[in-house]
Parts: structure tokens; sequence; C-alpha cells
């Protein structure tokens, strides 16, 4: 049915289909990469102060969602062990006063090495935490003021980056096209 279907749709009407597809597709000329990953820290190095308090070992797992121009468009961090869940658009709650908004910086040096830093602010017992993804490996880095810091570090990672779905409907436009195109030939055969 949908082969029949196909095969009298007009080619012209399957071209401007897919011209559309691409004129509206959102990320269409800036595309948007959503990387997402998980997997195992290993803790590296620690304050004797935390020693207790951080595990050997923790899993976890997110995303960052970037414009090709290295712009951050949305962001989130779980790690398990930590019991800590960040993600765009928290504020901390420090118990001296107003919530406290985070500085969030974003560096990208090439599609799949970047660094996140979200920065509480400057009181003593504001924490930063940093993640970043160099080659194959991830550090996240927790700073939590006089109480010293942590590490963790995975080297076996896995990650995936995806188009975002606007991109992905332009694609699938021009495959549509091309399969419109291969059905009207052999068809005409």
């Amino acid at each position: 049915m949908i082969k029949t279907l196909l095969q009298k749709l007009p080619a012209g009407v399957a071209l401007g289909m897919s011209v559309v597809g691409l004129v509206f597709s959102p990320t269409a000329n800036a595309q948007s990469i959503r990387q997402e990953f998980e997997g195992n820290f290993t803790r590296t190095q620690v304050s004797p102060l935390l020693t207790n308090f951080s595990p050997e070992d923790t899993d976890y797992s997110g995303f960052v969602l970037f414009s090709e121009d290295g712009t951050l468009e949305d962001w989130q961090i779980s790690v398990d062990g930590l019991e800590l869940d960040l993600e765009s658009g928290l504020t901390l709650d420090g118990g001296l006063g107003p919530d406290l908004i985070p500085t969030i910086s974003f560096d990208l040096s090439s599609p799949s090495d970047w660094d996140l830093s979200v920065d509480f602010g400057i009181a003593f017992d504001a924490p930063r935490y940093t993640l970043q993804r160099n080659a194959s490996k991830f550090t996240f880095i927790g700073e939590v003021g006089r109480a010293g810091g942590y590490t963790y570090q995975d080297s076996s990672i896995t990650q995936t980056s995806v188009p975002e779905p606007g991109t992905i409907l332009g694609i699938l436009a021009v495959g549509g096209l091309g399969l419109i195109v291969k059905l009207k030939e052999q068809t005409n055969s």
C-alpha cells in the first residue's frame, strides 16, 4: 500500500517536501549535538577530611547538549555514590540566606573534548564541580571549600553523540526523496 502510494507521488511533490523539511528544520544551519555518557568512576585523589565520605567507586551518567559554536544549551550530571544530581537551572540552598545560583562555564576545544564547571559562589563552603571529557577519559572533580575535594576518573567510557530531532527530520526528508526516486526508476524500468 505504501509502495503504491509512493509510486503515485509526483517527483516534484517529493522534492518540495524534502526542501520544506530542510528549510524548516530548526537545526539545519546550526546543528546541536547531544553527547550522552555513563560509566564508572574510580577515585584517584581525596582530601583526608573526605576519605570516609567519598566512595572508592561510583556510577555516573548524564549528557551535554551544545551547538557547533560551543554554546552550552542543556546539561545534566548524576553521580550515584555521591548522591549528586546536577542539572541546568538548579540552585543550592546553603542555609545562610537566599539560594545560590551557580555560575556555569563550558569550554569546547573539539567536538569530543570539553570542560563543564559548575561553581556555586565564593563562600568557604560553596562547592565547585568540574566535569572534563578529554579523548577517551572523563574526570570529575568536586571541591568543597575548606573540607578539601576529590577527583574521580574513568578511562573506559560509554558515550554517544546524536543530532537533535530537527536535523534528523532533514536527513529523513532527503532520504525519503532518494527512496521515492529509486522506486520511480524501478517502476519505469
